[in-house]
């Protein structure tokens, strides 16, 4: 297996304020859905999960969208190995923030991390005040491309469509990255010299 028998990923969510970023969290980790908004100042959980015959130990941080914490979201960054960037297809707003603000900051913070953009709360294309108004998934698309994002995922907590998918391709980003790098050290270790 490459020597990856066992391996930890951790995974940072960021976005602005009320897209989703715990629910999302909430519903992956413990099959529910929170009943209230509480914003969140900072926090983590980890959850082990199987790919692929490999058990990864899966960190997850969850981080405050609220500029009031621009001070603490650095913490969040440290050792990451993937960043989900996460708006809400009903809020524009938050979709303009991947590219004016939260790719910026993640680059400064981690230059070479995966990163994917997470679309969250596609059940509001169906239902709601927001029906017929919200972001395609084709916009969604065209933002991950232009920030470079190594891929683009659309879920919704509420019901639970595309969740379980959001970390299994964050997980999957990672492993394949971890399985690249043991492939070049393999063959810069065994390069032939010539006398």
């Amino acid at each position: 297996m490459n020597g990856l028998a066992e391996m930890s990923v951790k995974c940072v969510l960021v976005g602005d304020s009320a897209v989703g970023k715990t629910a999302l969290l909430v519903r992956f980790t413990s099959e529910t859905f929170p009943d209230t908004y509480k914003p969140t100042v900072f926090e983590n959980t980890g959850v082990e999960v199987y790919m692929d015959g490999v058990q990864i130990s899966l960190g997850l941080w969850d981080t405050a969208g609220n500029d009031n914490f621009k001070q603490i979201r650095p913490r969040s960054y440290q050792q990451a190995d993937v960043v989900l960037i996460c708006y809400s297809v009903a809020n524009p707003n938050s979709l303009a923030s991947v590219q004016r603000k939260w790719i910026a900051e993640v680059r400064e913070n981690l230059p070479k991390v995966p990163v994917l953009v997470v679309a969250t709360q596609t059940d509001l294309r169906e239902t709601g005040l927001h029906q017929g108004r919200c972001i395609s998934a084709a916009e969604g698309r065209n933002m991950a491309q232009q920030v470079n994002a190594k891929g683009y995922v659309e879920c919704s907590s509420l019901s639970n469509r595309g969740v379980q998918q959001v970390f299994e391709y964050a997980v999957r980003t990672v492993v394949n990255q971890a399985r690249k790098r043991a492939r070049r050290r393999m063959f810069s270790i065994n390069q032939c010299k010539v006398f």
